[in-house]
């Protein structure tokens, strides 16, 4: 038995015994917890909780900081003795790849691995300029710089007129590449893809030498022209002297939403390239070998953003990627043979040949290159007085 002192009904305290059977009736809660009521509001905290919280608030900085730089760096050398350094990289990479692929809107185009790449750039920019005569424009070419002319299509018919609205609904029967569906498809059939909504994550190309695009090509070149700054008299068997006759334009064009782009690769031909943005806004990533000592390796990327109205020149055995990055992208790339990037081929061919084969073949396999001795084909030739690159 235990007693309790209760108040009685007029006042006076009295002591009444409850039995302990009584006493389990008394409300403590789910389960009957045996945990003590909180601190009453007011009462303040121990002279032991105010110092055991100073202990907490200093040591776990503490402990986070030695977490983030002793022993997660010494797991990863733990890992990378145990497994190898390149092995630790690859699961890395793969991971990376397995996230991107099951949060990504679109399929994966770029791996984890040439993102990273990307994102070690250069601190160099690449060049825009404006208003340049023509020798300006051939001593730049000459000496392989990458350059972006930002008046380029300033008189061209086709710039304020050509986006992909108007291609897919003026030439519904041209045709162009799918790489997300890796088929090709009419223009007028993008929307309808099968698994996609829309434009969503539309990307690729379209060929000249197709018949369903043949047909429109010598249209498509009435609305364009050798852009100012390109000596006429020297161009040889160029996109824009088609119209005279020439089969099988040297020349490209590209569509694609945000969102979507192409992985860095090399393309295996000998002239230079004139990219022009018609529209939409795309990100460039441009780099080419380079030597050290007895070893061949990628320059690090110069990235540059293309605008509707500019064009950039760019030059053989130049890795590249392309991404787009605001509103449906339409270009062109046109392969022009004058002038040559003379110094810099000339200096490309003598770093070839001061290191082993080899090294050479392992830079342009990395990039998936089919014909690894495709640059043994190219050279420079003089005629009527002019140099080009074939």
């Amino acid at each position: 038995m235990s007693k309790r002192r209760v108040q009685s009904v007029d006042g006076e305290k009295e002591l009444k015994e409850v039995s302990k059977q009584d006493d389990t009736d008394i409300p403590r809660g789910k389960g009957n917890s045996s945990l003590r009521p909180t601190q009453k509001p007011g009462s303040g905290a121990s002279r032991q909780d105010v110092i055991l919280g100073t202990i907490m608030g200093i040591t776990l900085p503490l402990s986070l900081l030695a977490m983030w730089y002793i022993t997660i760096p010494l797991l990863g050398y733990c890992t990378a003795s145990l497994l190898g350094a390149e092995t630790v990289e690859t699961l890395f990479y793969v991971k990376e790849d397995m996230m991107s692929y099951l949060t990504s809107e679109c399929p994966l185009w770029i791996a984890a691995k040439e993102r990273a790449y990307l994102e070690n750039r250069s601190d160099q920019e690449i060049r825009r300029v404006t208003n340049i005569t023509q020798q300006e424009f051939i001593d730049i070419v000459k000496q392989g710089e990458p350059i972006v002319i930002s008046d380029a299509l300033k008189d061209w018919e086709s710039f304020g007129l050509f986006n992909c609205e108007y291609f897919m609904d003026k030439y519904p029967e041209a045709e162009y590449f799918d790489w997300q569906g890796q088929k090709q498809l009419t223009l007028g059939n993008i929307t309808h893809r099968e698994g996609f909504k829309g434009m969503d994550c539309a990307s690729g190309y379209m060929d000249m030498n197709w018949e369903s695009n043949d047909k429109y090509v010598k249209e498509w070149l009435s609305k364009m022209k050798l852009p100012y700054f390109y000596p006429e008299d020297t161009i040889m068997e160029s996109a824009f002297n088609y119209i005279k006759g020439n089969k099988s334009p040297p020349m490209t064009g590209f569509l694609g939403v945000p969102g979507t782009g192409v992985s860095p690769h090399i393309d295996e031909t000998c002239e230079n390239f004139m990219t022009v943005q018609l529209s939409g806004v795309k990100n460039w990533s441009l780099s080419w070998p380079v030597r050290e000592g007895d070893k061949l390796q990628w320059s690090k990327p110069l990235v540059v953003t293309l605008y509707p109205g500019e064009a950039l020149m760019w030059y053989v055995s130049m890795r590249h990627h392309t991404e787009v990055i605001q509103d449906c992208s339409l270009s062109f790339s046109f392969t022009l043979k004058h002038p040559p990037p003379k110094d810099y081929y000339e200096r490309l061919i003598q770093d070839f040949k001061r290191v082993e084969k080899s090294e050479r073949d392992k830079l342009y396999m990395d990039t998936g290159v089919a014909d690894i001795d495709f640059i043994d084909t190219c050279n420079l030739f003089e005629t009527q007085g002019n140099v080009y690159i074939t």
